[in-house]
């Protein structure tokens, strides 16, 4: 619910990067008619076993967690009122975001928005980026020649790896400190060069290197050729 009172719809939407270059268009989004009940998220870390002699039990390794996971169990569509078919007028557009997008050479990275509370990108739950990885669809309601009108829909999202978000170094953009960052780090997983901390520091006005707050956003400058 937003603020004031009014009902907030939930919808997946293609993120803005992909939005100019995917063949789905700019704007394009799947709108919930009714928002879900239940949304589940899963995040695993399973550690590598490493065996060593002497020991009782294998050490665990850890190297890295798995993609988390977004879950719808059933997303209600029904068109029934209006005569629509159900599949051709909103199916086939979750069936666009779970298809190699030819323009892309992948699926479209897409956003969970849901009032404030989701997908603003700024600290909020979830807010991430995500792959349709998986749709069960349950048609349940039917015309008489046959077109289905009502369906439930099984929705997986899969968490977007940080590799596919890279930006380009030749272009500025805006970064989001989480918890664990530091600016070595930060500017390794932009430039692919730890070393150039020292072009973020000097950009945002950084003394302590060791001193960034979760929450900032941080300038990264482009590299100039």
């Amino acid at each position: 619910m937003a603020e004031n009172g009014a009902l907030q719809k939930a919808k997946i939407a293609v993120y803005e990067d992909d939005a100019g270059k995917s063949k789905l268009g700019a704007g394009f989004s799947v709108d919930f008619m009714f928002n879900p009940e239940a949304v589940r998220v899963t995040k695993t870390l399973k550690p590598k076993e490493q065996k060593a002699a002497g020991q009782n039990a294998p050490s665990p390794q850890f190297t890295g967690g798995n993609a988390a996971q977004l879950e719808f169990g059933e997303i209600l569509f029904d068109t029934y009122e209006t005569r629509q078919n159900v599949y051709t007028s909103k199916v086939t557009r979750l069936e666009a975001l779970i298809k190699l997008d030819e323009q892309l050479h992948r699926p479209p990275m897409v956003m969970f928005l849901w009032g404030q509370g989701w997908g603003d990108r700024d600290g909020q739950i979830n807010a991430g980026l995500w792959f349709v990885t998986g749709l069960d669809v349950n048609y349940t309601m039917f015309l008489p020649n046959g077109a289905p009108v009502r369906c439930t829909c099984k929705l997986t999202l899969t968490e977007v790896p940080e590799t596919a978000v890279k930006l380009s170094p030749d272009t500025a953009h805006v970064h989001l400190v989480n918890r664990g960052d530091s600016l070595s780090g930060i500017a390794y997983r932009e430039y692919d060069d730890a070393a150039q901390w020292r072009r973020i520091a000097a950009a945002n006005g950084i003394d302590d290197p060791l001193q960034v707050e979760p929450g900032r956003r941080l300038l990264i400058p482009p590299i100039l050729k």
